[in-house]
């Protein structure tokens, strides 16, 4: 498949999703309620799109995002994930969702992935996954999700749609150290306890350590959904809670032995790799007035990262322990903007625009993370990428309607380590445009 023809098929979907938006003929019933019926409600582990059919009286809904992004480096880029996604030029992303409810308590779920994304001329990719699973709603206290769906691991990973945050890429810590768009093949039991608390416990097939980096620690254990790997688990528990006014307070952690199976030569014999990691994740968002504030934190340990540096051929440095984190402020200026209302103003308006939906939130974010915060003693002087960033995103998005966002981003990045050619990671001016159906 082309890149020529990539994009085409992007470019229908888009208009696609655009003639779709300027609907807003209150007779075509049939349309409204396949396309445009979005409620912004979130059902456990999924974001707004994703969730339509559990809030509509439909008995099957087709929704959706789409996303294309540009970034552009004043300095040198880092390569040594290996993983384009972290140092593209351009990204064209489009996920089609597709949901049917035959009975009240049973929710059939498809899922179409496809993203192209190159880095100048020098690299592209065209990537696709399909996603299927079975959502049985038992009780508002218990209810079970079998088959490829996203693990309940921070707050990215479960509400990817680009409308959900405000910066043009997901934030590093949520890329390099909590693995970001991650589906994957498992069971997930969820329910609410009382009003204000959601739980979930996810049991996933084992991360594949043939292909972990250093780099970017987990995140290419969960390549490919599609694959097999029962020789051990990923057990992933979170709680959500909502009980304070406009704040939402979140706990999760991932727990798994990689290479349980996979024996390396230490000494005079064989002995498992048997990796144990864990990882913990908590997050806290609050809401006030035009303000929004994220604080998201993260940390994790892995066992025998000597013995994966023998098994992966001597190439790959784990870290023994990683952290990473960020604090986020966001206000809408529009209302500082609007000096005066005209009559109609706060009507709606057909068409791709609606006025009484624009919003222009300007946001700063400071996040820290490290790779390799902590070394195995045999791997201390052993060459490594490793990660000890600092960085600062200064941005601006702007919604033209609640479903659709323009953004824009400027990142500093200080990173303590040099690149493997010795020189120093540049900062980062990034663009996007991103819509949900």
């Amino acid at each position: 498949m082309t890149p020529k023809f990539c994009l085409l098929v992007c470019f229908s979907f888009f208009r696609l999703c655009i003639d779709t938006f300027a609907q807003d003929d209150p007779t075509d019933s049939k349309r409204r309620k396949l396309v445009d019926t979005l409620t912004y409600e979130t059902q456990s582990g999924l974001p707004i799109a994703a969730s339509k059919i559990y809030f509509t009286d439909a008995k099957f809904t087709f929704s959706g995002f789409g996303e294309t992004n540009y970034v552009n480096y004043s300095g040198s880029k880092n390569r040594g994930s290996s993983d384009l996604e972290l140092y593209y030029t351009n990204l064209q992303r489009f996920v089609a969702y597709a949901a049917w409810k035959p009975v009240n308590w049973l929710v059939v779920y498809g899922e179409f992935f496809a993203e192209f994304l190159n880095d100048g001329s020098m690299e592209n990719d065209f990537e696709y996954l399909p996603e299927f699973f079975l959502d049985f709603l038992l009780d508002e206290r218990f209810n079970i999700r079998v088959g490829t769906h996203q693990p309940g691991i921070g707050f990215i990973n479960n509400n990817d749609e680009p409308i959900m945050f405000y910066s043009v890429n997901r934030p590093e810590a949520e890329r390099l150290i909590i693995p970001s768009q991650w589906i994957d093949l498992g069971v997930t039991f969820y329910g609410t306890l009382k009003e204000n608390l959601k739980w979930s416990m996810g049991v996933f097939q084992g991360l594949d350590l043939e292909n972990l980096n250093g780099a970017t620690w987990i995140r290419r254990g969960r390549d490919n959904a599609l694959r097999f790997n029962f020789g051990s688990f990923v057990f992933n528990p979170k709680l959500v809670y909502h009980g304070m006014e406009d704040t939402e307070f979140s706990v999760s952690g991932l727990f798994t032995t990689m290479g349980k199976d996979k024996r390396v030569a230490m000494g005079e014999g064989l002995v498992g790799v048997d990796a144990q990691t864990r990882l913990f994740s908590t997050y806290v968002r609050h809401k006030r007035g035009n303000w929004n504030f994220m604080f998201l934190g993260t940390y994790g340990q892995m066992k025998n990262t000597d013995r994966i540096y023998r098994f992966l051929d001597n190439t790959q440095v784990m870290g023994q322990q990683v952290y990473g984190g960020y604090v986020e402020t966001s206000y809408n200026i529009l209302p500082l903007l609007a000096t005066s209302k005209k009559e109609g103003d706060t009507k709606k308006t057909n068409g791709l625009f609606r006025k009484h939906e624009f919003q222009l939130p300007v946001f700063v974010r400071l996040e820290l993370l490290n790779t390799h915060a902590d070394i195995h003693p045999l791997l201390q002087d052993v060459p490594m990428n490793q990660t000890d960033l600092t960085s600062l995103t200064l941005g601006a998005n702007f919604n033209p309607r609640r479903n659709m966002v323009i953004k824009s981003n400027y990142q500093f990045r200080w990173n303590a380590h040099a690149l493997p050619d010795g020189s120093s990671e540049g900062n980062r001016i990034e663009m996007g445009i991103g819509f949900i159906f």
